[in-house]
């Protein structure tokens, strides 16, 4: 039996050289880095430059030494992560507030990888209670919340994770073709809102729109009202545009 050999891929270097920084090595040289990781020094030097081109490392010149830090990129990303944490204790309020009004259950979502995490649902009041709840997933191509969270990657991304997808068809309305996403797409970033019917669950209306970062103008998440189609009583527009006033709310307390 022949073994294959792992060679290290040059993410994974420069993963290494990232991993040595910490509270108590947060400054290092060059030639530090190379003896952690044991990477020639050549090779740390050139991954070094990419690093501070994209301000993931910053350079610094004291004692005739050069320094390498943790750079600004690390703090912005963060700051991503921070609001996307805190923002089921933004939107809750408002969550509450629309399932008081329609009592519909009322959801919010965010992308991790090829999936939609549901982070936040109030229930409705209704005897039948509706899933996804807190901690499912769903994939980004069927229903509203999901596809909010797909229309807003960016094109390449978008593309090259439905080149991969392994679709699979949870009622007969999941869109399980790239040409019919692609055309879902195209009406959702022209009018900023996904309706589903029955993607997930059979007999079901889903209308979501985005809530974005108002720093960065990237989609943190997804902001949904769910329920049986007969629980809508009023027009589909009207949803949309309460939705869209409450998400935007909520990327106004984000800056806050």
């Amino acid at each position: 039996m022949v073994v294959e050999k792992r060679t290290t891929s040059s993410i994974e270097k420069a993963l290494q050289l990232l991993n040595c920084f910490t509270n108590k090595n947060f400054q290092m040289t060059a030639e530090d880095l190379a003896e952690e990781t044991g990477i020639p020094r050549s090779s740390v030097f050139r991954m070094l430059a990419t690093l501070e081109e994209y301000r993931y490392i910053k350079r610094t010149k004291t004692a005739h030494k050069t320094w390498y830090e943790l750079g600004y990129a690390f703090f912005e990303k963060g700051a991503m992560v921070q609001r996307q944490f805190n923002i089921r204790e933004y939107a809750r309020s408002r969550m509450m507030e629309l399932r008081n009004e329609w009592n519909l259950n009322i959801q919010l979502a965010v992308r991790d990888g090829i999936e939609a995490l549901y982070v936040e649902q109030i229930q409705s009041w209704r005897p039948i209670r509706l899933y996804p709840a807190v901690g499912r997933r769903a994939p980004l191509y069927a229903a509203s919340c999901p596809r909010i969270l797909l229309a807003y990657m960016e094109k390449s991304e978008r593309e090259a994770l439905l080149n991969e997808v392994k679709w699979k068809k949870f009622t007969h309305s999941t869109p399980v073709k790239s040409r019919e996403i692609d055309k879902t797409i195209e009406q959702i970033l022209e009018t900023g809102y996904s309706i589903s019917r029955g993607e997930l669950i059979e007999g079901t209306t889903g209308i979501a729109v985005p809530i974005f970062n108002p720093v960065q103008n990237e989609v943190l998440a997804a902001l949904s009202v769910v329920g049986l189609d007969a629980d809508f009583e009023k027009e589909e527009h009207y949803y949309i545009e309460k939705l869209k006033e409450a998400a935007l709310e909520i990327q106004e307390d984000l800056t806050t």
